[in-house]
């Protein structure tokens, strides 16, 4: 992966080779590059994904202590 990619620019990547996987007559040796590369920007796409999940689950576990109800009584 390139230094400093940010997830937006890997999907438009992904996206891209996924395109060209589907759209065009490429060589073998081409379209396997390609496929690995793909695997590649899918597997830090997934990772940065999962980052922001385990932020934003961190986040909502620290407020959802102020906003426990209580029982009246």
């Amino acid at each position: 992966m390139e230094p400093n990619m940010t997830l937006e620019q890997a999907y438009d990547l992904l996206e891209e080779a996924v395109n060209q996987l589907e759209n065009e007559a490429l060589p073998m040796e081409e379209s396997v590059a390609l496929y690995v590369r793909a695997g590649e920007l899918m597997s830090f796409c997934m990772e940065q994904l999962n980052g922001y999940n385990r932020k934003i689950e961190a986040t909502d576990r620290k407020l959802s202590q102020y906003f426990t109800e209580e029982p009246n009584e």
